[in-house]
Protein backbone atom coordinates (compact mmCIF):
# COMPACT_ATOMS: atom_id res chain seq x y z
CA UNK A 1 0.00 0.00 0.00
CA UNK A 2 1.07 3.09 -1.07
CA UNK A 3 1.48 5.86 1.68
CA UNK A 4 1.36 9.25 0.78
CA UNK A 5 4.44 11.26 1.52
CA UNK A 6 2.18 14.33 2.72
CA UNK A 7 -0.67 13.83 4.54
CA UNK A 8 -1.80 17.16 5.47
CA UNK A 9 -2.09 18.38 1.79
CA UNK A 10 -6.06 16.53 1.24
CA UNK A 11 -6.94 18.83 5.05
CA UNK A 12 -5.58 22.43 3.00
CA UNK A 13 -6.53 21.80 -0.06
CA UNK A 14 -10.31 22.55 0.71
CA UNK A 15 -9.67 25.31 2.50
CA UNK A 16 -7.45 26.38 -0.15
CA UNK A 17 -9.90 25.87 -2.89
CA UNK A 18 -12.93 27.29 -0.82
CA UNK A 19 -10.17 30.41 -0.38
CA UNK A 20 -9.74 30.78 -4.07
CA UNK A 21 -13.12 30.68 -4.74
CA UNK A 22 -14.36 32.95 -2.52
CA UNK A 23 -11.73 35.27 -3.37
CA UNK A 24 -12.41 35.11 -7.39
CA UNK A 25 -16.13 35.89 -6.61
CA UNK A 26 -15.82 38.90 -4.58
CA UNK A 27 -13.01 39.86 -7.28
CA UNK A 28 -15.88 39.53 -9.60
CA UNK A 29 -18.03 41.37 -8.11
CA UNK A 30 -16.14 44.19 -7.84
CA UNK A 31 -15.11 44.48 -11.45
CA UNK A 32 -18.90 44.14 -12.34
CA UNK A 33 -19.86 47.10 -10.02
CA UNK A 34 -17.04 48.98 -11.78
CA UNK A 35 -17.98 48.57 -14.91
CA UNK A 36 -21.60 50.14 -13.65
CA UNK A 37 -22.49 53.49 -12.51
CA UNK A 38 -25.02 52.23 -9.55
CA UNK A 39 -25.56 55.44 -7.59
CA UNK A 40 -28.12 55.25 -4.19
CA UNK A 41 -28.63 58.78 -4.82
CA UNK A 42 -29.87 58.11 -8.94
CA UNK A 43 -33.17 56.74 -9.85
CA UNK A 44 -31.46 55.30 -12.76
CA UNK A 45 -30.70 52.38 -11.82
CA UNK A 46 -27.78 49.96 -12.97
CA UNK A 47 -26.41 50.97 -16.20
CA UNK A 48 -23.17 49.33 -17.85
CA UNK A 49 -20.67 52.17 -18.88
CA UNK A 50 -17.90 50.58 -19.32
CA UNK A 51 -14.74 52.04 -18.29
CA UNK A 52 -16.33 55.20 -17.51
CA UNK A 53 -15.31 54.99 -13.54
CA UNK A 54 -11.65 54.27 -14.39
CA UNK A 55 -11.40 57.31 -16.91
CA UNK A 56 -13.26 59.51 -14.54
CA UNK A 57 -10.47 58.49 -11.98
CA UNK A 58 -7.44 59.20 -14.11
CA UNK A 59 -9.30 62.87 -14.28
CA UNK A 60 -9.66 62.75 -10.85
CA UNK A 61 -7.80 65.35 -9.04
CA UNK A 62 -8.95 64.37 -5.69
CA UNK A 63 -8.29 61.43 -5.54
CA UNK A 64 -4.63 61.60 -7.62
CA UNK A 65 -3.45 63.55 -4.64
CA UNK A 66 -5.18 61.34 -1.89
CA UNK A 67 -3.43 58.34 -3.94
CA UNK A 68 0.13 60.76 -3.84
CA UNK A 69 -0.54 61.27 0.20
CA UNK A 70 -1.10 56.97 0.81
CA UNK A 71 2.04 56.38 -1.54
CA UNK A 72 3.93 59.01 0.73
CA UNK A 73 2.80 57.62 4.33
CA UNK A 74 3.47 54.14 3.16
CA UNK A 75 7.26 54.91 1.96
CA UNK A 76 7.90 56.98 4.99
CA UNK A 77 5.85 54.64 7.95
CA UNK A 78 7.44 51.67 6.67
CA UNK A 79 11.23 52.98 6.18
CA UNK A 80 11.17 54.72 9.66
CA UNK A 81 9.32 51.32 11.17
CA UNK A 82 11.85 49.83 9.86
CA UNK A 83 14.87 50.82 10.69
CA UNK A 84 14.08 52.07 13.70
CA UNK A 85 12.52 48.85 14.57
CA UNK A 86 15.82 46.69 13.88
CA UNK A 87 18.11 50.03 15.46
CA UNK A 88 15.71 49.74 18.44
CA UNK A 89 16.34 45.62 18.66
CA UNK A 90 19.83 45.58 18.52
CA UNK A 91 19.87 48.18 21.46
CA UNK A 92 17.38 45.30 23.96
CA UNK A 93 20.04 42.40 22.54
CA UNK A 94 22.31 44.26 24.61
CA UNK A 95 22.64 42.96 28.58
CA UNK A 96 21.52 46.14 30.97
CA UNK A 97 19.72 46.37 33.82
CA UNK A 98 15.75 45.92 33.89
CA UNK A 99 16.13 44.21 30.11
CA UNK A 100 13.14 42.49 30.48
CA UNK A 101 10.66 44.70 31.70
CA UNK A 102 11.85 47.31 28.63
CA UNK A 103 11.29 44.87 26.60
CA UNK A 104 7.55 44.40 27.98
CA UNK A 105 6.66 47.75 27.88
CA UNK A 106 8.24 48.56 24.50
CA UNK A 107 5.88 45.91 22.85
CA UNK A 108 2.45 47.84 24.42
CA UNK A 109 1.63 50.15 21.68
CA UNK A 110 1.31 47.09 19.48
CA UNK A 111 -1.40 45.25 21.47
CA UNK A 112 -3.14 48.70 21.97
CA UNK A 113 -6.53 49.22 18.96
CA UNK A 114 -5.76 51.78 16.06
CA UNK A 115 -8.87 53.51 17.24
CA UNK A 116 -7.51 53.97 21.09
CA UNK A 117 -4.20 54.92 19.84
CA UNK A 118 -5.65 57.29 17.24
CA UNK A 119 -7.50 59.15 20.51
CA UNK A 120 -4.73 58.81 22.77
CA UNK A 121 -2.35 60.85 20.12
CA UNK A 122 -5.46 63.20 19.19
CA UNK A 123 -5.26 64.04 23.22
CA UNK A 124 -1.84 64.44 23.00
CA UNK A 125 -1.83 66.83 19.85
CA UNK A 126 -4.68 69.19 20.79
CA UNK A 127 -3.38 72.60 20.08
CA UNK A 128 -4.86 73.61 23.36
CA UNK A 129 -4.28 71.44 26.03
CA UNK A 130 -2.59 68.53 24.29
CA UNK A 131 0.97 67.48 26.36
CA UNK A 132 3.07 67.82 23.17
CA UNK A 133 2.60 71.40 23.64
CA UNK A 134 3.17 71.35 27.16
CA UNK A 135 6.65 69.89 26.74
CA UNK A 136 7.56 72.23 24.39
CA UNK A 137 6.34 75.07 26.36
CA UNK A 138 8.74 73.56 28.79
CA UNK A 139 12.14 74.55 26.31
CA UNK A 140 10.47 77.85 25.61
CA UNK A 141 9.03 76.47 22.13
CA UNK A 142 6.24 77.37 20.84
CA UNK A 143 2.71 75.91 20.33
CA UNK A 144 2.04 73.59 17.33
CA UNK A 145 -1.11 73.08 15.80
CA UNK A 146 -0.29 69.23 14.49
CA UNK A 147 -3.63 68.34 13.42
CA UNK A 148 -4.97 71.71 12.56
CA UNK A 149 -2.17 72.95 10.29
CA UNK A 150 -2.44 71.38 6.67
CA UNK A 151 1.30 71.29 6.38
CA UNK A 152 2.26 68.69 9.66
CA UNK A 153 -1.22 67.00 10.06
CA UNK A 154 -0.07 64.10 7.52
CA UNK A 155 3.55 63.44 9.79
CA UNK A 156 1.10 64.03 13.20
CA UNK A 157 -0.47 60.72 12.32
CA UNK A 158 2.43 59.43 11.05
CA UNK A 159 3.90 60.15 14.38
CA UNK A 160 1.27 58.20 15.82
CA UNK A 161 1.81 55.15 13.26
CA UNK A 162 5.02 55.27 13.86
CA UNK A 163 4.77 54.99 17.88
CA UNK A 164 2.39 51.94 17.60
CA UNK A 165 3.72 49.78 14.96
CA UNK A 166 7.69 50.00 15.26
CA UNK A 167 7.32 47.45 18.42
CA UNK A 168 5.88 44.51 15.50
CA UNK A 169 9.28 45.34 13.93
CA UNK A 170 11.12 45.26 17.12
CA UNK A 171 9.87 41.62 17.80
CA UNK A 172 10.22 40.49 14.55
CA UNK A 173 14.24 41.88 15.03
CA UNK A 174 14.45 40.78 18.19
CA UNK A 175 13.75 36.89 17.68
CA UNK A 176 16.21 36.93 14.61
CA UNK A 177 19.15 38.57 16.90
CA UNK A 178 18.58 35.91 18.93
CA UNK A 179 19.50 33.28 16.67
CA UNK A 180 22.86 35.47 15.47
CA UNK A 181 25.79 33.13 17.35
CA UNK A 182 27.38 35.02 19.84
CA UNK A 183 30.48 33.51 18.82
CA UNK A 184 30.73 34.19 15.31
CA UNK A 185 30.23 38.48 16.34
CA UNK A 186 32.91 38.02 19.50
CA UNK A 187 35.19 36.46 17.04
CA UNK A 188 34.66 39.23 14.32
CA UNK A 189 35.45 41.84 17.01
CA UNK A 190 38.52 39.99 18.12
CA UNK A 191 39.49 39.91 14.66
CA UNK A 192 39.97 44.29 15.10
CA UNK A 193 36.16 44.75 13.24
CA UNK A 194 35.12 47.77 14.13
CA UNK A 195 31.04 47.40 15.32
CA UNK A 196 29.78 49.30 12.37
CA UNK A 197 31.97 46.18 10.14
CA UNK A 198 30.10 43.93 12.07
CA UNK A 199 26.65 45.39 11.70
CA UNK A 200 27.02 46.19 8.51
CA UNK A 201 28.48 43.41 7.34
CA UNK A 202 27.43 40.15 9.79
CA UNK A 203 24.54 41.22 11.47
CA UNK A 204 22.11 43.36 8.98
CA UNK A 205 22.47 40.42 6.37
CA UNK A 206 21.74 37.85 8.22
CA UNK A 207 18.42 40.33 9.51
CA UNK A 208 17.77 40.36 5.46
CA UNK A 209 14.72 37.43 5.55
CA UNK A 210 13.14 39.69 8.40
CA UNK A 211 13.71 42.67 7.18
CA UNK A 212 12.09 41.88 4.14
CA UNK A 213 9.00 40.35 5.85
CA UNK A 214 8.61 42.88 7.85
CA UNK A 215 8.97 45.47 5.06
CA UNK A 216 6.29 43.59 3.18
CA UNK A 217 3.94 43.29 6.47
CA UNK A 218 4.02 47.20 7.31
CA UNK A 219 3.56 48.17 3.52
CA UNK A 220 0.70 46.12 3.53
CA UNK A 221 -1.05 47.86 6.74
CA UNK A 222 0.24 51.03 6.07
CA UNK A 223 -2.13 51.04 2.44
CA UNK A 224 -5.03 49.56 5.07
CA UNK A 225 -4.68 52.21 7.11
CA UNK A 226 -8.13 54.15 8.06
CA UNK A 227 -8.21 54.43 11.86
CA UNK A 228 -5.68 56.49 12.80
CA UNK A 229 -6.99 58.99 9.76
CA UNK A 230 -10.28 58.21 10.74
CA UNK A 231 -10.00 59.13 14.20
CA UNK A 232 -7.23 61.87 14.60
CA UNK A 233 -8.24 64.20 11.20
CA UNK A 234 -10.96 62.17 9.21
CA UNK A 235 -9.07 63.48 6.10
CA UNK A 236 -8.92 67.39 7.08
CA UNK A 237 -7.57 70.24 7.47
CA UNK A 238 -8.07 71.39 4.07
CA UNK A 239 -7.85 67.42 3.12
CA UNK A 240 -4.59 67.22 4.16
CA UNK A 241 -4.70 63.98 5.63
CA UNK A 242 -7.10 62.42 2.46
CA UNK A 243 -5.84 59.04 1.64
CA UNK A 244 -7.27 56.89 -0.91
CA UNK A 245 -9.07 54.45 1.57
CA UNK A 246 -10.55 58.28 3.53
CA UNK A 247 -11.50 59.12 -0.29
CA UNK A 248 -13.15 55.93 -1.06
CA UNK A 249 -15.13 55.79 2.29
CA UNK A 250 -16.19 59.72 1.75
CA UNK A 251 -17.74 58.89 -2.00
CA UNK A 252 -19.62 55.46 -0.68
CA UNK A 253 -20.59 56.88 2.56
CA UNK A 254 -21.27 60.15 1.86
CA UNK A 255 -21.80 60.42 -2.01
CA UNK A 256 -23.07 57.19 -2.18
CA UNK A 257 -21.59 56.68 -5.66
CA UNK A 258 -21.16 52.86 -4.73
CA UNK A 259 -19.96 52.03 -8.16
CA UNK A 260 -16.82 54.38 -8.43
CA UNK A 261 -16.45 54.08 -4.39
CA UNK A 262 -15.03 50.41 -5.55
CA UNK A 263 -13.22 51.73 -8.51
CA UNK A 264 -11.12 53.48 -6.12
CA UNK A 265 -10.52 50.44 -4.03
CA UNK A 266 -9.69 48.09 -7.11
CA UNK A 267 -7.65 50.41 -8.01
CA UNK A 268 -5.50 51.01 -5.05
CA UNK A 269 -5.46 47.34 -5.16
CA UNK A 270 -3.91 46.68 -8.16
CA UNK A 271 -1.33 49.25 -7.46
CA UNK A 272 -0.72 48.16 -3.86
CA UNK A 273 0.05 44.60 -5.34
CA UNK A 274 2.50 45.75 -8.31
CA UNK A 275 4.30 47.21 -5.69
CA UNK A 276 4.47 44.46 -3.20
CA UNK A 277 5.62 42.59 -6.27
CA UNK A 278 8.31 45.15 -6.77
CA UNK A 279 9.72 45.66 -2.74
CA UNK A 280 9.55 41.54 -3.09
CA UNK A 281 11.49 41.29 -6.34
CA UNK A 282 14.55 43.57 -4.94
CA UNK A 283 13.86 43.23 -0.60
CA UNK A 284 13.60 39.39 0.08
CA UNK A 285 15.72 37.18 -0.24
CA UNK A 286 15.76 34.44 -3.42
CA UNK A 287 14.59 31.58 -1.24
CA UNK A 288 11.43 32.82 0.03
CA UNK A 289 9.85 34.92 -2.97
Amino acid sequence: MQISQNPTRHFYRPVIGFLALASGALLFYAIWLCLHNISLMSTKGTQFVGLANFTRLATDWRGLQALGRTALFVLLATSIEVILGIAIAMFLDQDFPGKKIVRAVILVPMIMTPVIAGLTWRFLFNAQSGMINYWLSLVGLAPIDWLGNPQIALYAVLIADIWQWTPFVVLLAMATLETIPKDLVEAARMDGASEIRVIWHIILPMLRRTLGVAALIRAIDSVKAFDLFYIMTKGGPALSTETQNLYGYTVAFTNFDISYAMTIALFLTIVTNIALLVLNRFAMPKGIR
